[in-house]
């Protein structure tokens, strides 16, 4: 007991003793720090409520953790960095993407999802980092997104790698990555492996809007015209088309088609 306690420490306690939950227990703790004596004969007593309370705080991270199951997607995709600890994916989400995930010389910094948002070329690709302890439930957010970067610094570590998810039944598509990999190739890669084309729409006389349209492989110009607007469909006179998929430049084309990677369309409606 500290000494020369004042009311508000022993009512603090006193609601700590009678919490029920963790949430009131932590509130407990919190009133009984704030009003704990900051003497030196009460040094050991603060040191002990503090450590307390990192403790319950600690479980609730973790608790909340394992409420995880998947990370709702966003954008036009999703992929999932995985890799055994110290391998470097939060570096690489950090180049990536927007993210800002901590980095450390420890192993199992990452203890629950990171996430970043990478875009390329008018393309959002949401890119989620998981931990290295591999919980069932982290590796089900790989199993639901679209793609699946092992990243490895050697072939040994590749081989841990593989070992440690050979007890899941992985069936999304996987990339390997060596982490000194350039990082416009890994980008690259990332794309050319999840089976979609960037489609850039433009009205006439006017450029081409940044922003792609992002369709699977092997869509035509019928599923550009309806993922713009249904009264292009319903009004469709003929299509324009720049790109592989055009014998030449403006070729006039009709609904169904097909159009390739960075293709550019230009729709005509009746008028």
């Amino acid at each position: 007991m500290p000494l020369n306690a004042g009311a508000e420490y022993f009512i603090a306690q006193e609601k700590y003793l009678k919490a029920k939950t963790r949430t009131e227990k932590i509130k407990g703790l919190e009133e009984m720090i704030r009003t704990c004596p900051k003497h030196k004969s009460a040094e050991n007593m603060l040191r002990e409520l503090k450590s307390k309370l990192a403790k319950l705080k600690s479980e609730k991270q973790a608790k909340i953790s394992r409420l995880i199951t998947t990370i709702p997607k966003e954008g036009d995709a999703q992929v999932t960095i995985v890799g055994m600890t110290q391998v470097g994916k939060s570096t690489l989400l950090s180049k990536l993407t927007n993210a800002k995930p901590r980095i450390s010389p420890y192993k199992y910094t990452t203890t629950k999802p990171e996430i970043g948002a990478l875009n390329y070329k008018g393309v959002i690709i949401q890119v989620v980092e998981i931990p290295s302890t591999f919980r069932p439930i982290d590796v089900n957010i790989a199993q639901n997104s679209d793609l699946i970067i092992f990243l490895y610094k050697d072939k040994m570590d590749l081989s841990a790698l593989e070992l440690e998810l050979s007890k899941f039944k992985l069936e999304k598509p996987i990339i390997k990555i060596q982490r000194d990999e350039d990082l416009e190739k890994i980008k690259e890669k990332i794309w050319n492996n999840l089976d979609l084309i960037k489609i850039y729409t433009k009205e006439p006389g006017k450029d081409p809007e940044q922003k792609a349209l992002v369709l699977k492989k092997g869509s035509t110009v019928k599923d550009v015209a309806k993922s713009v607007h249904k009264d292009f469909l319903k009004f469709f006179k003929f299509a324009r088309v720049w790109g592989k998929s055009a014998k030449y430049p403006g070729q006039k084309v009709g609904l169904e088609h097909i159009l390739k990677d960075d293709d550019i369309v230009e729709i005509h409606a009746k008028a």
